[in-house]
């Protein structure tokens, strides 16, 4: 009875929301107070519905206007992709519901290619990475394709999360990882054409395995000449911090990739029980950083969680 009491009453792995961060240079040691030009409080904890995750932020530039995404969860409905957007980075318009499906979506990578927008939001709850085309306006998305797709079987804790496409040299590089027997393997595709071409694994593939490294914390980010995979650490908790791998190697044939940067994220009153997003652009003459804070909660929503699994094991004990 203990052992139940305290998971009842016990602090969850956290609830998420964003902050914006803005600087005129390119850097990974100013995530405070004076750069902050964005956030979306955690609040409403105890209502009904609680939102639970304002997560996985990803910018995208189009002619004047900065473009975030983001994934909201409420409580009892799967995830949705949202979109907010700003001509002067001070006001921003109501979040607009972009995408939806029955299952849940989140860490909705954004870009354009050939001059066109597309999404690939998570999509694991489909056991698929699925791409979408933006209308013009990017008020709502459409389904053009299923880039991958496997079966989930008895040994595997999650299918594809947090998927993202770079492009080099004629090249779309496909990175993604699931969790097997507990361990994070992220896995690397290739193909010559995202629309039409089939995507295979990449002869390096995997190339981490690992809950530290091993699964992605935002697209792919050019730091002063040197290509940075994001990395969110899971470790110990899920979404604890943010590191970064430099590529050093990128072909066809070749990947290589070493630890540039460990947990950017210091533990302050910004980043109080860590985050696991991070995501650069340029806009306005500025460096806009968007990242996900996380602060460990007590709700009633996780309690109910406890009270559900409790009873799952008791029954199947029976």
């Amino acid at each position: 009875m203990k052992n139940y009491f305290k998971e009842l009453f016990k602090k969850r792995d956290g609830v998420f929301a964003i902050r914006l961060f803005a600087n005129e240079r390119l850097t990974f040691d100013e995530f405070d107070a004076s750069h902050l030009i964005y956030h979306i409080p955690i609040k409403g904890l105890w209502k009904y519905n609680p939102i639970l995750f304002q997560a996985d932020p990803f910018l995208y530039v189009k002619d004047d206007e900065l473009f975030l995404f983001y994934e909201l969860q409420y409580g009892f409905k799967p995830a949705q992709i949202v979109m907010i957007k700003t001509r002067d980075l001070v006001n921003w318009s109501t979040p607009l519901v972009v995408l939806k499906e029955t299952y849940h979506l989140s860490f909705p990578f954004i870009f354009d290619d050939g001059g066109i927008t597309y999404m690939i939001p998570e999509s694991e709850a489909n056991n698929s990475i699925r791409l979408y085309k933006a209308n013009e306006d990017l008020t709502s998305f459409s389904f053009v394709r299923t880039l991958l797709s496997q079966e989930r079987h008895a040994h595997m804790n999650c299918n594809y999360v947090d998927s993202h496409v770079y492009y080099k040299e004629g090249v779309y590089y496909l990175y993604t990882s699931y969790m097997r027997n507990w361990e994070m393997i992220q896995e690397l595709y290739i193909s010559d054409d995202m629309l039409n071409g089939e995507f295979t694994r990449h002869p390096s593939s995997p190339i981490c395995i690992s809950h530290e490294y091993g699964r992605n914390g935002g697209s792919l980010i050019d730091f002063n000449g040197k290509l940075m995979r994001v990395s969110q650490d899971c470790h110990e908790q899920y979404g604890d911090n943010v590191s970064l791998l430099e590529i050093c190697n990128l072909s066809r044939q070749i990947y290589v990739e070493k630890l540039f940067r460990k947990n950017i994220f210091s533990k302050n009153l910004l980043f109080p029980d860590g985050g696991h997003q991070l995501n650069v652009v340029h806009f306005q003459g500025k460096y806009i950083y968007s990242t996900d804070y996380k602060e460990n909660h007590w709700t009633w929503w996780h309690a109910y969680c406890s009270i559900r699994k409790i009873i799952h094991d008791k029954l199947n004990r029976a």
